[in-house]
C-alpha cells in the first residue's frame, strides 16, 4: 500500500474512532483489500495473503463501510457479517505468517471481541493459534471460554462444546466466580438460540444460589450483577418516556458497594454518563463534565457513571478509582460510579443496548429521558435549561 494512501487512511479512522463501536475503533489503519465471506457450511474461503498484520486490521475499517450501514447501530445481521469476513482474514494471516513478529497484533484486536464469535471458525482458528503460543498469558481462560462459545454456533462442533461446557460446570461446583463465568457462556448461546425460557431458568437459578449471591469476594458479585443484566431482556432507552430502571432486573451496586437506582435521583435533574479511562474521548469530554458538575451541582444535578473499565489489567478497578480521585489524566469525579469489570460485556451496556462511548442519557426530574448523546456546551445548555424547571426549594440548598 502506497504510503500517501496509508496515511490518508489512517487519518481517516482517527475522525470516525470516537464513535465507531469496539469491532471498528483500535483497527489502527485502513486498507482498500476486500476478503469473501464464509460458506453456509462452516467453511472459509482463503483470504487475500496481506503483507502484515497491520494490512489486515486496516482492512477491516473498508469491510465494516461495505457491511454496515450505520456503524454505530448496526443490525444483527450486519455484525455477523462482518465478522465472517474479518475473522477469517486474520486468522489467515496467521496460518500464512507463522514466524512474523507482530501477530500479537492480530490478538490484540480479535481477543476483546471474543463476544463477536459464535458460530465462526476463523475465530476458533485464532484462539488455538494463541493458545498453543502463550501457554502462561493469564487470559487463556478467556480465550478458551470464547472458542468454546464460538463452537457452540458450529453445527459441526455444538455437540462437543457443549459437553465441555456441562464437564467444566460440575468441575467448577466450588467457585462461584468461574460458575458465573460458564453461565455466562450458557446464556449468551441461549440468547443466540433465541431459548429465553433456559436463560430465565438459569438466571433464577442464580440469583437464588447462596453460594453465588452470600459470596464474600466483591469480585463474584460484580459478576452477578454483570451476568444478570447483559443477559436479561434488552431495555430501549426513549426521548420522551421514562428511562428503564435497572432496579427492576436488578439491585446494582455502586464501585463502594451501596445500592443505586435513577429512582433515588427523583425531583434532580439526572445525567447517565457511559464511559471508560480506557476511552481517549472520553477522557477528553470529562473536563467539560466536571466542570458542568461543580458549577450546578448544588442547583440540583446529579450523574451515575458507568464505567466500561476491566476486570484485571491496565484499565482494572484500582485504575478506574483513582481517575475518579483525581490521580489520573482529569479531576475529582464527586458523582458515584457503577462498575462490573466487563469491558464491552458489561452488564448495564449490555441491557441498555449501548454500543459507543461517550453516551450520556439526560433525565429529568420525573425520570423521563429529554436527551441520548449530549456533549459538551450543547450538554451545559440543556442541563441549565432544566434546571431552571426545579421548583426552588428542591433545586437548591
Amino acid at each position: 500500500m502506497k504510503v500517501r494512501a496509508w496515511l490518508a487512511a489512517v487519518a481517516l479512522l482517527t475522525g470516525v474512532a470516537a464513535y465507531a463501536p469496539m469491532w471498528v475503533a483500535n483497527a489502527q489503519d485502513m486498507g482498500d483489500d476486500t476478503a469473501k465471506e464464509g460458506k453456509e457450511d462452516g467453511t472459509e474461503e482463503k483470504a487475500a495473503d496481506y503483507d502484515s498484520a497491520k494490512e489486515v486490521l486496516g482492512s477491516l475499517s473498508e469491510l465494516a463501510k461495505e457491511k454496515l450501514k450505520d456503524p454505530r447501530k448496526p443490525t444483527d445481521e450486519e455484525i455477523v457479517a462482518f465478522f465472517e469476513s474479518a475473522f477469517p482474514r486474520c486468522a489467515d494471516y496467521l496460518d500464512q505468517h507463522p514466524d512474523a513478529e507482530d501477530r500479537a497484533q492480530i490478538y490484540k484486536w480479535a481477543g476483546p471481541r471474543g463476544q463477536y464469535a459464535y458460530g465462526q471458525p476463523g475465530f476458533v482458528r485464532i484462539a488455538n493459534a494463541y493458545l498453543a503460543e502463550n501457554k502462561d498469558a493469564e487470559d487463556r481462560n478467556t480465550w478458551a471460554d470464547n472458542a468454546l462459545f464460538a463452537r457452540l454456533g458450529i453445527e459441526a462442533e455444538a455437540k462437543a462444546a457443549k459437553e465441555e461446557l456441562t464437564k467444566a460446570d460440575a468441575d467448577a461446583k466450588a467457585d462461584p466466580a468461574r460458575r458465573l463465568e460458564l453461565a455466562d457462556i450458557w446464556l449468551r448461546h441461549f440468547a443466540k438460540q433465541k431459548d429465553s425460557e433456559s436463560a430465565k431458568k438459569l438466571i433464577e437459578k442464580l440469583s437464588k444460589d447462596e453460594s453465588i449471591t452470600k459470596a464474600e469476594d466483591p469480585q463474584v458479585e460484580r459478576r452477578l450483577m454483570r451476568t444478570v443484566l447483559a443477559n436479561a431482556e434488552k431495555a430501549e432507552i426513549k426521548d420522551g418516556e421514562a428511562f428503564p430502571d435497572w432496579a427492576s432486573i436488578y439491585p446494582v451496586k455502586d464501585i463502594d458497594g451501596k445500592s443505586v437506582s435513577v429512582a433515588d435521583y427523583k425531583g434532580k435533574i439526572l445525567l447517565i454518563d457511559f464511559w471508560a479511562v480506557w476511552c481517549g474521548p472520553c477522557m477528553g469530554e470529562m473536563p467539560n463534565v466536571i466542570k458542568l458538575y461543580n458549577e450546578v451541582h448544588e442547583q440540583g444535578f446529579e450523574i451515575i457513571g458507568v464505567s466500561l473499565d476491566m476486570e484485571s489489567g491496565k484499565y482494572d478497578l484500582q485504575s478506574l478509582k483513582d481517575t475518579i480521585a483525581g490521580k489520573g489524566r482529569v479531576g475529582e469525579m464527586p458523582w458515584r460510579q457503577i462498575y462490573d469489570g466487563g469491558y464491552w460485556s458489561s452488564g448495564l451496556p449490555k441491557h441498555y443496548g449501548i454500543n459507543s462511548i461517550p453516551r450520556t442519557v439526560l433525565i429529568d426530574q420525573n425520570g423521563v429521558v429529554v436527551a441520548n448523546g449530549l456533549r459538551g456546551e450543547e450538554l451545559a445548555s440543556k442541563v441549565k435549561e432544566l434546571l431552571e424547571t426545579l421548583p426552588k426549594e428542591e433545586g437548591s440548598k
